[in-house]
């Protein structure tokens, strides 16, 4: 079930990013499913609403005019309105995400999610993303979120991929290192008995 989801998330969001960049409001659309994506992410009640099946798909697309018709575009409303229509109000952050990651490749760009145990100064997100665009031979967009358990260095996630730099990590591979060649007493010492 999980895939085939994904694969109708991906439909949904391949026709509205076709759309959206024939008609020139990309980066509009973008910020806006972003938007509404930070809503679902703070209202679980609306997310409940939206995905109850006994309430009538037309008062959940009323909703939503009322709600965000002044704040997003008509493409977005109508995305949305279709979406409900079709039953497919569940796959919603399915779709966002299928739309975000679309939109940066159309635009040569690659998103990488970075984590630090205090936040980068200019100097260093720019070789960062020097470095990173050398790398993946892309625009680079960083992505930052402040994590103080990590003590310090980097952690990066590109797509899939997760690359780990971080001193939390290191000190625990150490510590592996060191558990593995772990001696013990007997194996060391001559008995002097």
């Amino acid at each position: 079930m999980a895939k085939r989801d994904d694969s109708l998330a991906h439909v949904y969001a391949g026709a509205l990013l076709d759309l959206a960049f024939e008609k020139g409001v990309h980066a509009e659309v973008l910020a806006e499913l972003k938007a509404f994506e930070q809503v679902l992410g703070r209202v679980p009640q609306f997310v409940a609403f939206l995905n109850t099946p006994r309430i009538r798909r037309e008062a959940k697309a009323d909703v939503l005019a009322k709600v965000f018709g002044n704040r997003v575009s008509d493409y977005t409303l109508n995305f949305f309105r279709v979406v409900v229509d079709k039953r497919r109000q569940h796959l919603l952050p399915k779709m966002i995400a299928a739309f975000v990651d679309g939109y940066h490749e159309r635009m040569g760009e690659v998103v990488v999610q970075v984590q630090s145990a205090v936040a980068l100064e200019d100097g260093q997100k720019q070789r960062l993303a020097r470095a990173l665009k050398k790398k993946f031979d892309k625009e680079v967009i960083l992505e930052e979120r402040v994590n103080p358990r990590l003590l310090g260095g980097l952690v990066m996630r590109v797509g899939d991929t997760r690359i780990d730099g971080s001193l939390r990590s290191r000190l625990e591979a150490v510590g592996a290192r060191l558990e593995a060649a772990r001696v013990r007493s007997q194996d060391v010492y001559e008995d002097q008995g």
